[in-house]
């Protein structure tokens, strides 16, 4: 497991692994499971944090920590309580869902939406945030030699137009076009784009289309 996603498991398993975050899924196990949360999905995330917080005490191999597992955690868990509570006042439940227009309009399934599950959330500004972790993202811990130059930070996210329709790589300016209207489109263009990406001779490049699609 190399991403913890909180969306991945319910909420009482999210709030059981609340509960016992640091600790060996051999000792949270000896408790009896509340309804709703299966031994395995106990074992696969207690057991890769355990896994992680130890090698990082005995060998010094930085990962995200139990704090940003914590964090968003206790984001899913409001967000899922205030998106049930705002949906008994006429809003979408998964508001993420959906795409909003310039009258604030929800669109199921537009552009940008969260295809097939929910995957993100608003912040305060009205911009997605992923809930998605990356475990081992911790680079700033790696040693660096003090004469080697510094690489620029691959960027995190395609430069998305969905006004005009295109997509375009930060790294080398490549640029696949879509129809707007067309989420189909939309998604052939990230589908070319990630190809570009992966077999490009620019090594950024293909770091960026791996960072980015997997």
């Amino acid at each position: 497991m190399e991403v913890f996603d909180p969306v991945r498991y319910s909420l009482e398993e999210n709030k059981f692994f609340l509960s016992h975050l640091g600790e060996s899924p051999v000792s949270a196990l000896q408790e009896t499971l509340p309804n709703g949360v299966n031994p395995v999905a106990v074992q696969e995330v207690l057991g890769q944090l355990y896994e992680l917080e130890e090698l990082n005490k005995h060998r010094g191999i930085a990962w995200a920590g139990k704090e940003a597992i914590s964090d968003t955690i206790g984001k899913y868990l409001h967000e899922h309580e205030r998106w049930s509570e705002m949906s008994t006042r006429g809003a979408p439940r998964f508001p993420t869902m959906h795409a909003w227009d310039g009258r604030g309009r929800p669109h199921r399934g537009g552009i940008t939406s969260d295809a097939g599950s929910v995957s993100t959330y608003f912040d305060e500004n009205g911009e997605r945030v992923s809930f998605r972790v990356s475990l081992r993202d911790a680079a700033s811990e790696v040693f660096q030699a003090p004469w080697a130059k510094k690489a620029e930070p691959v960027p995190d996210a395609l430069i998305e137009d969905t006004e005009n329709g295109s997509l375009k790589c930060p790294v080398d300016g490549w640029v696949a076009n879509f129809k707007p209207e067309s989420r189909q489109s939309y998604n052939m263009a990230r589908a070319r784009m990630s190809k570009h990406c992966k077999t490009s001779k620019d090594d950024r490049v293909r770091e960026f289309g791996m960072k980015v699609f997997g």
